[in-house]
């Protein structure tokens, strides 16, 4: 084959090459924009699509696990000795958090609903029941104590209420009791007193089967980067900062430093609203 000759072929192949490359990427420019394409329509809050069902419904499970202490010498303590305790659980719930009260605001682009949340035990991967008897810190009767040190007639209500009933700073409940609320004595007594004071204590009392208010999220279909981000909360576009006057020093940091956090399903808080709130 003669110089010449190589040289055609060799221009041939290339030109055949090149030809398959640039068909191979006109073909996956195309297929890249129908995927492009396809996500958008998808990934958007509307009637039909998967990203609605999964955002009203999460299919994947969520549990959360409680651990005690229970204080096994009460009597000691208050004696001044040092506390003895024993770790009991894990106690297990399944949570279930689907939207309710959907509804379409600003032609498809926002949508308003509740979260509500239902806490399902789960004895399969609990170690006890919800009906094990717990023996703890008496926290109404503390939180009581301090707010109304000030005051000799209420303190000793308080006082003469707990010997007559031959209680302490320590209780006895039922870890069904101790998570949902029961009705406490002290309280119900002090309600004479303070009547807006609510007598049922539970460390997540009015948490079962309830929402923490009515959320605006953005769609995703102006730009399907702000799917299911969150508007508004309780009619509130943005949440204030922590103040100074209001959170003092917390773990050696000043608590205007830190702000609520807002995520796609909810809203977090950097710490109990007991210790900051918001102005």
């Amino acid at each position: 084959m003669s110089v010449k000759s190589c040289c055609i072929y060799s221009t041939g192949v290339i030109s055949i090459l090149t030809l398959i490359a640039g068909i191979v990427m006109v073909l996956l420019q195309v297929f890249q924009n129908v995927l492009y394409a396809k996500i958008k329509e998808e990934i958007v809050l509307r009637n039909g699509t998967s990203a609605f069902d999964v955002w009203e419904n999460p299919p994947a499970p969520v549990f959360m696990q409680f651990y005690f202490f229970n204080v096994t010498n009460p009597s000691e303590i208050l004696k001044g000795e040092r506390p003895a305790v024993i770790e009991v659980g894990p106690y297990t719930y399944r949570e279930f958090r689907p939207m309710e009260r959907v509804h379409f605001l600003e032609n498809g682009t926002k949508v308003s609903a509740v979260n509500t949340k239902t806490y399902l035990f789960q004895p399969h991967m609990s170690i006890g029941s919800q009906d094990d008897l717990i023996r703890t810190v008496n926290i109404p009767a503390m939180t009581v104590m301090e707010k109304f040190k000030d005051s000799s007639v209420i303190a000793n209500v308080i006082s003469a209420y707990m010997k007559s009933v031959n209680e302490n700073l320590f209780t006895t409940r039922s870890v069904r009791n101790l998570l949902w609320g029961y009705e406490d004595g002290l309280l119900k007594a002090l309600k004479v007193f303070n009547p807006t004071l609510d007598d049922v204590f539970g460390l997540f009392y009015k948490q079962n089967a309830s929402d923490d208010g009515e959320y605006v999220f953005l769609t995703g279909q102006l730009d399907y980067h702000n799917y299911a981000l969150i508007d508004q909360w309780k009619g509130r576009s943005s949440l204030d900062w922590w103040t100074t006057d209001e959170c003092n020093m917390i773990n050696g940091t000043n608590g205007a430093s830190f702000h609520p956090i807002i995520t796609k399903n909810e809203t977090l808080y950097m710490f109990n609203s007991d210790l900051c709130r918001l102005v």
